[in-house]
């Protein structure tokens, strides 16, 4: 994330297309600032969640807006039928209202198909932040408003509402100023619950429609590293974490707006992202906000959660005494841990188990090391029994950039909890 500190990048919403990372963001104009001044869009996108490509800025006399202004607020992206729609806020003093445009490609070129709003302010006064959630079978629906939520779906033609917007109720709310939601909402789903989120807020409910009940905050401040505590906003380290959930191969993630890496302006804002854990109950496990971000490891730290994979198949994070493992499959699981940071030269990998490894399985360690790939396994053998530990040499001493664990044999129920490089 650190070619896009300092730029004014908030608001952010990451979508994946094509095995890609696309990043579709507001832009705060100037670290000077002194209210939201916001003259156009981004888009930005990655293969790793660590290196950030600039693709496009939209501008507003793209879009029926048709003239510049200071109000391009939160915006989002999604495809349906070859399609990418892109969906923006348009705030001018106290008209707040919501547009959208098409491309045959997720950065664009872009036009408006309407050269209206699709939200209108006569009808919705704080119709604008606009969060799109798409299920399974790619009907979508439209989340809009601040304080009061409303949702709405989608025609399948993606610039028309199917239905009058409803409403969300949210049931015992909490927010940066107390008893009350906040702007910028956002919605996604993780097995059978739908969350519905406010910044570093959120609410549940097993039907899209609600009603929502209050749940908790993303953020424990004992989970934040000391440099990121920081500058933050006026009412805290809860305030204004606009943001968005996504998935991507087979890791949830949550990106939001960040005030410590800056001058602490608040209408100058950053981006940050976390790895997001789901409990036994759905509940979210506070995140963890510090340097390491998402998608690099520094082993100088200590050792590596298991949990914090870049890419995982045939394994699942589970909760586990307070923690979370991961569980490998009884047929193959792979794990893959890329941009390691570290100049030193490794001997062995240390494996660390929540439960007894099961002899005859195999472990196959994929490294790479200065442009070289080299490749050591282990049998778990009788040495091994009653051990929730294993240690892998390598051939010769090596600075590992890339590490990859393939699990091959291992018992239902065996979770891997973390690995340190030695």
């Amino acid at each position: 994330m650190d070619n896009i500190l300092g730029i004014g990048l908030c608001d952010p919403h990451v979508r994946i297309f094509n095995n890609r990372a696309y990043l579709y963001a507001s832009h705060d104009y100037s670290d000077n600032s002194d209210n939201f001044v916001m003259k156009d869009w981004w888009i930005w996108s990655s293969d790793n969640l660590v290196d950030w490509v600039y693709e496009n800025t939209i501008y507003p006399e793209e879009t029926y807006i048709s003239e510049a202004s200071d109000g391009c607020w939160a915006t989002d992206a999604i495809k349906r039928n070859d399609k990418y729609y892109w969906y923006f806020s348009d705030v001018q003093n106290d008209v707040k209202q919501i547009g959208v445009m098409v491309a045959q490609t997720p950065i664009g070129p872009w036009t408006d198909p309407l050269g209206h709003p699709l939200i209108k302010s006569c009808d919705f006064p704080e119709g604008y932040d606009p969060a799109i959630f798409q299920e399974s079978d790619q009907t979508s629906y439209l989340v809009f408003g601040a304080f009061d939520y409303y949702i709405a779906k989608l025609s399948e033609d993606m610039i028309s509402l199917d239905e009058n917007p409803r409403r969300l109720e949210v049931i015992g709310p909490q927010g940066p100023y107390g008893e009350s939601t906040d702007d910028k909402a956002f919605l996604h789903k993780k097995g059978n619950y739908y969350y519905l989120s406010w910044g570093a807020y959120y609410a549940m409910s097993e039907d899209i429609y609600g009603p929502y009940y209050y749940k908790g905050q993303l953020i424990d401040i004992n989970r934040v590293e000391l440099g990121f505590q920081e500058p933050t906003w006026p009412n805290g380290i809860m305030q204004g974490r606009h943001g968005s959930f996504f998935e991507w191969n087979n890791q949830d993630y949550f990106i939001y707006c960040d005030l410590s890496q800056g001058n602490g302006n608040r209408y100058f804002r950053d981006s940050w992202i976390s790895y997001v854990n789901y409990r036994s109950d759905g509940t979210i496990d506070p995140i963890f906000i510090n340097e390491c971000a998402v998608g690099r490891y520094y082993p100088s730290k200590g050792a590596i959660k298991a949990w914090s994979y870049f890419s995982g198949s045939s394994a699942d994070k589970r909760e586990l005494d307070g923690d979370f493992s991961v569980e490998i499959s009884k047929d193959e699981s792979t794990l893959s841990y890329p941009n390691i940071i570290s100049e030193q030269e490794y001997h062995s990998v240390s494996l660390i188990f929540a439960s007894m490894v099961t002899i005859g399985a195999t472990v196959l360690v994929s490294i790479r090391s200065r442009g070289k790939s080299y490749d050591v396994s282990l049998v778990v053998s009788d040495k091994h029994d009653e051990s929730n530990g294993l240690v892998i040499p390598f051939e010769k001493k090596l600075c590992v950039e890339d590490i990859k664990f393939t699990f091959k044999g291992f018992e239902q129920g065996t979770y891997f909890s973390e690995f340190e490089l030695m």
